[in-house]
């Protein structure tokens, strides 16, 4: 089996919840961010405001070189996006990163990656992917 992002990013098998959670909790490396940036294949600016946060924020993250706890879930949040999305297209990443970045009609014109700005967003998303998955439209 292939490794994900979400497990790439956190250093713990994406199957391991409780790894996964310790992980969030103790706040991810500020590296975790570029991984995701490079795999969106989005700029700096771009995924801070889709992980909401301000510049001035992330800038002191790097020096810092640690995210806080909501910072690396949401970070997270958008690699199990990324992850589910994959799987979704048969593990065809470009596949994936065109679906995450189109806009849909069903998710009111926005994307993915910007309607999972929020808890609910994200899960409607997901409950989105499943639909797909299982052919409810």
């Amino acid at each position: 089996m292939r490794a994900t992002l979400t497990s790439k990013i956190s250093g713990v098998s994406s199957d391991d919840r409780l790894a996964l959670l310790q992980k969030i909790r103790t706040g991810l490396s500020f590296k975790a961010f570029e991984e995701l940036r490079k795999a969106l294949e989005i700029n700096r600016k771009e995924l801070a405001e889709l992980l909401l946060i301000k510049d001035s924020t992330l800038t002191r993250r790097k020096n810092k070189g640690k995210l806080l706890v909501h910072e690396s879930d949401r970070v997270i949040r958008f690699a199990k996006l990324f992850d589910q999305a994959s799987i979704l297209l048969q593990g065809d990443n470009n596949a994936a990163l065109n679906w995450l970045k189109s806009p849909l009609e069903i998710l009111s014109g926005e994307s993915p990656l910007e309607h999972a700005q929020t808890e609910l967003g994200t899960r409607e998303v997901e409950d989105l992917i499943g639909r797909i998955r299982h052919g409810v439209f």
